[in-house]
């Protein structure tokens, strides 16, 4: 599912949990540009913020060899009541316990790398 930018000017709101704030970053200020608001937390307060501010999309970057970190995207989902909330996750690993993970809680899409498993 591709989620765009609002025609009339409203933008959608991408939640990105992260570890690396570098990463985090260089992510939110090209989406940014694309036209998203972007709030960068960590996978520690990603529920808090997911409840203070329903996001419309996730972004989920994940630690090499860390596929516990997926919880945070059902931790999330349960938290808004939308267990169909988009999320996109960026990975360092190719990892099959990882697209197995994410395959189980339905993630969008997987960017690992420069490379895209669907």
């Amino acid at each position: 599912m591709v989620v765009m930018p609002d025609a009339e000017g409203e933008s959608l709101e991408v939640l990105f949990i992260a570890d690396d704030p570098d990463l985090a970053e260089m992510y939110r200020l090209k989406l940014e540009l694309d036209g998203y608001w972007v709030r960068i937390v960590g996978f520690d307060s990603a529920v808090a913020a997911a409840r203070a501010r329903r996001p419309d999309i996730i972004f989920l970057e994940l630690s090499a060899g860390r596929t516990e970190q997926l919880d945070v995207l059902r931790d999330v989902r349960q938290a808004v009541d939308r267990p169909e909330l988009p999320a996109l996750v960026l990975a360092g690993s190719t990892s099959a316990d990882l697209k197995c993970g994410g395959a189980h809680l339905s993630a969008a899409d997987y960017v690992i790398g420069n490379a895209t498993i669907r």
